[in-house]
């Protein structure tokens, strides 16, 4: 083949090879900028479902708070079913992720216990309810799929309570008289409710409350 046409045929490749390039790096500049406005949705919706409550809020609230339009909140959500349902499935993916991180840092009874607890604490900080204080007061207006991935999230968290409570029994750290998914279900709804009644009575001590959970579980040294 003549010098010229192979040149050109160089040419033509390497060109193609650019156009290709540059297409495939907008593409994933596109895709990570979608994904980070997706996150940021779930993100602010969470918050105003902690903050506000479900129904308190609208895809008016999260545009005007991110710049975008109702539109771009739409594209990603189309219905605030598919945002709450998201959002719940996005909190199961993170306490799976926190249990997994403790279990290959190899935490004992007490320090999973107390990791969790914490999470409680934080949102008392930060003035907010838990996720599932805050949908519970909500669930005959939510969509079957919320309600199934909600009911799904709060089984999960009380199934690892109890096996934590079983085991941490069965090594002679824990001490109580009930079955252990008893006991977990005591300690999950007092975390819950005392966020809410630390809402309404001013000053309320929400380490304490915490803390008390823990004494109880505490082996009598004198015994």
């Amino acid at each position: 083949m003549p010098t010229y046409f192979n040149d050109m045929l160089k040419k033509h490749k390497i060109t193609t090879s650019l156009l290709i390039s540059k297409y495939i790096c907008r593409q994933v500049l596109k895709d990570t900028r979608m994904s980070v406005t997706r996150e940021k949705i779930i993100e602010l919706g969470e918050n105003l479902i902690r903050t506000r409550g479900y129904n308190a809020f609208s895809y008016q609230d999260i545009s005007s708070e991110l710049g975008i339009k109702n539109a771009a909140v739409h594209y990603y959500f189309p219905s605030k079913e598919n945002l709450g349902t998201s959002i719940v499935k996005t909190n199961i993916q993170r306490f799976e992720e926190m249990i997994d991180n403790m279990h290959s840092r190899k935490f004992d009874e007490w320090q999973q216990l107390e990791t969790f607890i914490k999470i409680y604490i934080k949102s008392h900080r930060e003035h907010k309810l838990c996720l599932i204080g805050s949908l519970g007061p909500d669930i005959n207006t939510l969509s079957e799929s919320t309600k199934a991935e909600l009911a799904k999230m709060t089984e999960i968290i009380l199934q690892w309570l109890t096996n934590l409570l079983s085991s941490g029994k069965a090594n002679n750290v824990f001490v109580f008289e009930e079955e252990p998914l008893n006991r977990s279900t005591l300690i999950l709804s007092n975390l819950i409710a005392s966020l809410q009644l630390s809402r309404i009575i001013d000053r309320f001590d929400y380490k304490a409350v915490c803390q008390s959970i823990i004494e109880n579980l505490k082996p009598n040294p004198f015994q």
